[in-house]
């Protein structure tokens, strides 16, 4: 994750040394275009002021020395003819034939009514005078004013200004630089915690939380890591209890098997009595062989591998057969079944073994003389409730009892049933809930959607 912050810092610092590189090249040009379009003007407009007082002989002389002391400039002024009618200077650096040069190459083009303006555009490097033609009207024809002056100022003032503009830039980049190592640390500092988390999840430590309130993807991201670490804690835990659970299941019958085989190898068991020690065996061998086929069953279940006979069922129908297949377990206990006609798409094996299942569970933890009722209705969607006055649930126990061989220890609630049931239900669009009262009795709420 260091790296992270590497990159951003990296690319952030590429960033602004690119925009220092682009700065560079482009920030002359657009001072030089500015500042040489704005002394255009300026030149202009001192031309104009020659040109309203070029009648006034007097008043031009003081107009021409002024400017000319003003712009370091030399002012020259041609007739039509290309005569020159006068001139002002101060001195401009033995620059007087390059400016007699600049002068005949466009005074034609000047008398013509054409303002000039020569200079170097783009960085005023070869550029030493900055020179305008000016067409002034005077007695109905066109005169030419030229003005010249040195370029140095211009270039200084850019230099500066382009100097100005470099350091504020190199200071811009500083504080960039800084401000993305902070941005970098605030933003990889989440994900740093969220990686450590996942390293100790894989490790197997699930009790991992993440506190990370950054209002953003990663919160949820955050959030995301520690819903999946209290899943797999649960899944663990279920794991755990699974395998003692399995072990427990499997444990009994083969002590059983062992003892009772350890009994007839060594020749101990009357003679009398070993027919019954072999039924023994093969019983417990039977239940193990249904814990082992269940399980199997179960695990087809899950992944989807039966093939489901779906045909149109009258649940009511159904519900009455299981009530009278069941009249042999049920004992002295009160089983009755309250609803009407309802008809759902399942399949009637599947259906019938997964309600035979939970049926018997109630039986199971019913008492001799209590009541079971079984009540079929359809408000909203297809509802089956299985209801029991038994000896109940702890509420800590009901999210996990359709969990395989999830056991209540001092109750010995758990098992396959359940959890065939609960997945048989699932293939056919349906849920089941369960809701208890020690003490109470249990109700199991199965429910199709439409």
């Amino acid at each position: 994750m260091k790296g992270i912050k590497l990159k951003l810092l990296i690319y952030t610092s590429l960033l602004m040394l690119l925009l220092l590189i682009f700065n560079i090249l482009i920030q002359s040009n657009i001072l030089n275009r500015y500042y040489s379009k704005t002394e255009k003007d300026k030149l202009i407009s001192y031309a104009q002021i020659i040109e309203k007082n070029i009648s006034n002989p007097n008043e031009l002389t003081l107009q021409l020395q002024r400017i000319s002391s003003t712009l370091n400039a030399k002012i020259s002024i041609y007739d039509e003819n290309g005569n020159l009618i006068t001139q002002e200077y101060s001195h401009m650096m033995g620059m007087t034939g390059k400016i007699l040069n600049i002068e005949k190459s466009y005074l034609n083009t000047v008398v013509s009514g054409q303002i000039v303006y020569r200079t170097d555009e783009v960085m005023l490097k070869q550029s030493k005078i900055i020179s305008l033609g000016y067409p002034a009207k005077f007695n109905n024809t066109t005169i030419a004013i030229f003005i010249h002056i040195p370029a140095i100022e211009i270039k200084n003032t850019v230099s500066n200004l382009s100097k100005q503009f470099t350091y504020l830039l190199f200071v811009a980049i500083v504080i960039s630089i800084l401000g993305a190592f902070f941005i970098s640390n605030r933003f990889t500092k989440p994900i740093l915690e969220i990686n450590n988390a996942a390293k100790k999840i894989s490790n197997g430590n699930y009790d991992v939380r993440l506190t990370i309130t950054t209002n953003d993807e990663i919160e949820e991201l955050s959030n995301t890591i520690n819903l999946m670490a209290e899943n797999l804690s649960k899944t663990e835990k279920l794991r755990r209890d699974f395998i003692a659970n399995v072990t427990h299941e499997f444990r009994t019958p083969l002590g059983i098997i062992k003892g009772y085989a350890e009994a007839l190898y060594d020749d101990i068991v009357p003679i009398d009595e070993r027919k019954e020690y072999i039924e023994d065996i093969i019983e417990e061998v039977e239940r193990l062989n249904r814990l082992v086929n269940e399980n199997l069953e179960l695990s087809k279940i899950e992944s989807g591998n039966i093939d489901l006979k779906f045909e149109r069922l009258n649940l009511y129908d159904l519900l009455k057969d299981i009530v009278d297949k069941i009249k042999i377990l049920k004992g002295n206990r009160d089983i009755r079944l309250l609803g009407e006609d309802i008809f759902i798409n399942g399949d009637r094996e599947y259906l019938e073994r997964a309600i035979l299942n939970i049926l018997s569970n109630s039986i199971k933890h019913t008492k001799e003389d209590g009541s079971i009722e079984i009540i079929l209705s359809n408000v909203n969607e297809p509802t089956i409730n299985i209801k029991d006055d038994g000896e109940g649930i702890e509420e800590k126990h009901l999210p996990y009892i359709f969990e395989r061989f999830y056991r209540v220890k001092e109750k010995g609630v758990g098992g396959l049933g359940l959890s065939i049931a609960k997945e048989i239900i699932k293939l056919h669009n349906g849920e089941i809930n369960v809701t208890s009262k020690v003490g109470e009795g249990t109700i199991f709420i199965i429910k199709f959607k439409n």
